[in-house]
């Protein structure tokens, strides 16, 4: 199955599941998990791992400027992993959405 956007990523779907690394990493960044779970539902998906069956989301952090990174996995057929969540870093990417060669 070929995920397009947040909308495939999640309609199969029964369960969105935080990873410990996620809060951690969110933790650090002075974030919460409510934060990752809204960049998911109100985010779009920017890159696609189709070997490892994860999504690269770019969404908004409702108190923040700066957009979230958050990375899906979504290889169960029951539940969506956030695996891990960064802010992205302007020497990586050009305006947040594409990744600098």
């Amino acid at each position: 199955m070929y995920i397009q956007d947040t909308d495939d990523l999640l309609a199969y779907r029964e369960r969105l599941r935080v990873s410990m690394h996620a809060l951690y990493e969110a933790y650090k960044e002075g974030l919460q998990g409510k934060d990752i779970v809204y960049a998911i539902f109100e985010g779009e998906i920017i890159e696609h791992y189709p070997r490892r069956n994860r999504v690269l989301i770019i969404g908004p952090i409702r108190q923040h400027n700066p957009p979230l990174h958050v990375v899906c996995d979504y290889t169960d057929y029951e539940e969506i992993v956030a695996v891990t969540v960064y802010i992205p870093s302007r020497a990586k990417w050009m305006g947040d959405l594409v990744r600098k060669q």
